[in-house]
């Protein structure tokens, strides 16, 4: 199989297995007899399975391309995305294992099957963006022949979407906690300002597209949705309680698998600068892109740390983060800044002739 059939297989294997774990964790929701529970037990743990499947086709994937090619795909957005989704694949099977998802009893495991199937959606949405760009092959230019080429990209993507998957944890949080404050308004009051910050915060990603779409409106009605199912059963939302108070963790533990790489990403990229020009930083706009990328996560770990905040605060910084990620990643390239960018995609048009490679 080539590189574009076993994309597709990818985008299959995504699909399906995101509609599988969406099932199993609604299920988690409603109520149910012991007999039930222990059937759904064993359906989660097939779960797992579909990321991991998921992997291998992209990782093939990505070894059919270097031969199509001869070079590590990285070159162009139709190479280098699905290289971001094998190792958003490969986070989600480090992040269960870390945050010890499989683990978890009850609703708390249908939280962790729903975790599983958003990530496997926003790669499902990711790959059918993929399929439609130019597919054609280049061959590599001298400034990217070098042996930083494929570790920088890499450690990049790594770092982009575990991080990624952060932003998606954090906003759950605030989804689940908007929903509770409308069903369970006497028992959990939500401060007004707060209520209309989650409520707005769902549509600002909407201008970003479908990717934007389904984490802002998508992802908020689809916990308005569990938690009305929710409702129905004795306890309500008191499995809230439990994300609540491990939530900050959760998130945490996400960032501290991702946030190395992404500085990873950034320390090569100076490295590789040095190497190529004897000029480790030029001010160039996708650099500058990259670094507050950075500098947000930094924020967030200092003022942790050095100011003590935890929760919700953090939490909202995750946010702000995967969305300058995202800006850096996928939009840089079509904002006025980029036109003269030393960072510009092959794939994409007005190209300088010298190119590095976008961050």
């Amino acid at each position: 199989m080539d590189y574009r059939n076993l994309l597709e297989l990818t985008l299959k294997v995504s699909t399906f297995g995101a509609a599988y774990a969406l099932l199993i964790s609604i299920l988690w929701f409603l109520p149910r007899h012991n007999k039930g529970e222990a059937l759904l037990e064993k359906a989660s743990k097939l779960v797992l399975g579909f990321p991991a499947l998921a992997l291998v086709t992209n990782l093939t994937a990505q070894i059919a391309r270097y031969f199509e090619v001869m070079h590590w795909p990285a070159q162009t957005m139709y190479e280098v995305i699905p290289l971001g989704t094998a190792t958003g694949f490969l986070s989600t099977l480090i992040l269960y294992a870390v945050l010890g998802l499989h683990k978890q009893k009850g609703v708390a495991r249908g939280f962790a099957d729903l975790f599983v199937a958003l990530i496997l959606l926003g790669a499902a949405f990711t790959l059918s963006y993929v399929l439609n760009l130019d597919p054609t092959g280049k061959p590599l230019p001298p400034a990217l022949q070098s042996y930083w080429f494929s570790t920088h990209i890499t450690a990049y993507m790594f770092g982009y979407f575990t991080l990624f998957i952060a932003t998606i944890a954090a906003w759950l949080h605030f989804c689940f906690k908007f929903w509770r404050g409308i069903f369970q308004s006497k028992d959990y009051p939500m401060p007004t300002r707060k209520f209309w910050a989650i409520g707005l915060f769902a549509l600002v990603p909407i201008p970003f597209g479908m990717h934007g779409i389904l984490l802002g409106p998508g992802i908020f009605l689809l916990a308005g949705f569990i938690s009305t199912l929710s409702m129905k059963t004795e306890n309500k939302m008191a499995w809230f309680d439990a994300w609540e108070k491990g939530s900050d963790r959760f998130t945490w533990l996400i960032f501290v698998v991702g946030f190395p790489f992404l500085t990873a990403g950034l320390i090569q990229g100076g490295l590789w600068a040095q190497e190529a020009w004897a000029l480790y930083w030029g001010w160039d706009s996708k650099e500058v892109s990259a670094l507050i990328s950075w500098l947000f996560y930094l924020v967030y770990m200092h003022l942790r740390f050095v100011a003590g905040w935890r929760g919700e605060k953090g939490m909202w910084i995750l946010i702000l983060g995967g969305l300058s990620v995202y800006i850096t990643f996928q939009l840089f390239g079509y904002l006025p800044a980029s036109q003269n960018s030393l960072h510009r995609y092959t794939d994409m048009e007005n190209v300088p002739a010298q190119r590095l490679l976008a961050d």
